[in-house]
């Protein structure tokens, strides 16, 4: 998947705005090594660049050579031959030649590369000055720069900030990514920081029903949130024989058939207290019985409570989370309709991703107008610009 990022950025490498300009005559020069490189043609690009690098550029204190020694890392890199990319991506940095924007997108190159060859420590500053200067000049920060943060951390064994970065990159995709969101739920776990975990949990099963291995792990997760349990059987017992009449038996009887991997039951018996009053429907309940039938691949029902629980709920998160998988499942209305509701609530986590949602979201329901207004307005936030300049662009041919 690196080498696949590496390559992108190759091929945009001189599409930035820059500071700085080239002659027509270096232009060429550069674009031949491009082209030479994109068709795996690495015979001539390497006579080009020992041509530029001995002949052209001796100084090597020109913004010139800055590109020539970036360009130089984007051949080894895109060779999977990380080590010998390294000193050439380290020597364009140190150049002070780049505008700041070519700066940020070597210091990228430059971390991919140290994360291919396992120096996890020198890809945590070298991102962390990327976020400082992408913050401070407004530049894109995508969520790639937080999936290598959260990776890294999490290499050296610092979990915390590995989740912190992970949970922004989850946020700021604008498709679900299934790898992401696992790895957020591994981290949650070893953070037991076990209500993420639940909807970490209950995402995955919504995304992917079928993987047997998001069953084990989420009915782990529902043993482990509640403490021991003396009679479970009885508890069983009492239910079949209607003796049961209170709503913490009802709630950990819910609980626990999820735990056995049996959803069906667990939403026969909730929506039973709900119906005999015994079990309230404030938001926490219907969360977990929603959650009940998402595990049974109901997910019309499952979003139909969600819907219920929004009505009465002031949190911003659950409306996002509503609007989510919505999006998720393709009921766009849904989506735009929750995430209006979250906004007006105050959420705020990611500026400009629920804009940036809901531009895809109005362009799904062919409404171009509309997904080119949010689309437009999430351009406004360093975090969704690119993302949504992508989606624009692709508008704009769409129409053409």
């Amino acid at each position: 998947m690196l080498r696949l990022i590496l390559l992108s950025t190759l091929l945009i490498s001189f599409s930035a705005t820059s500071e700085e300009t080239i002659s027509r005559w270096m232009a060429d020069y550069f674009e031949r090594i491009h082209k030479h490189i994109a068709n795996e043609n690495y015979e001539k690009a390497e006579a080009e660049l020992v041509l530029g690098n001995t002949n052209y550029f001796r100084n090597g204190r020109t913004y010139e050579a800055a590109l020539l020694y970036q360009l130089y890392g984007q051949f080894f890199a895109v060779q999977s031959q990380y080590t010998n990319a390294i000193p050439w991506f380290e020597k364009a940095l140190a150049s002070d030649q780049m505008p700041r924007i070519g700066e940020q997108e070597v210091r990228f190159q430059l971390a991919q590369t140290y994360f291919m060859v396992g120096k996890y420590e020198n890809v945590i500053p070298l991102l962390e000055d990327f976020i400082e200067v992408g913050e401070k000049y407004k530049f894109p920060i995508s969520a790639r720069v937080n999936l290598l943060m959260a990776y890294s951390h999490g290499r050296l064994d610092q979990y915390e900030p590995s989740y912190h970065h992970i949970k922004i990159a989850n946020k700021k995709s604008d498709k679900p990514q299934i790898d992401w969101i696992e790895y957020a739920f591994s981290l949650a776990m070893k953070l037991q920081l076990l209500d993420d975990a639940e909807d970490l949990g209950t995402r995955l099963l919504y995304l992917e029903p079928n993987k047997k291995k998001y069953w084990n792990q989420v009915s782990a997760l529902y043993f482990a949130k509640d403490f021991e349990i003396d009679s479970l059987s009885a508890l069983e017992l009492a239910y079949e024989n209607k003796t049961l009449n209170k709503e913490e038996d009802y709630l950990l009887l819910a609980k626990y058939y999820l735990y056995q991997k049996s959803p069906l039951k667990s939403v026969l018996v909730l929506n039973d207290g709900i119906n005999k009053n015994i079990i309230k429907e404030n938001e926490d309940n219907l969360k977990l019985l929603s959650s009940s039938y998402f595990y049974s691949r109901d997910l019309k029902n499952g979003i139909k409570v969600l819907v219920n629980a929004e009505k009465i709920s002031k949190d911003p998160e659950l409306s996002f989370r509503l609007g989510t998988y919505a999006f998720d499942n393709e009921d766009y209305n849904l989506a735009i309709s929750s995430f209006n509701i979250a906004q007006k609530r105050g959420w705020n986590d990611i500026p400009g991703r629920i804009e940036l949602i809901k531009g895809i979201s109005y362009f799904e329901l062919g409404q171009s107008d509309k997904a080119k207004e949010n689309l437009i307005e999430a351009t406004n936030y360093k975090n969704t610009k690119d993302t949504a300049e992508g989606w624009l662009s692709y508008i704009k041919q769409f129409e053409s």
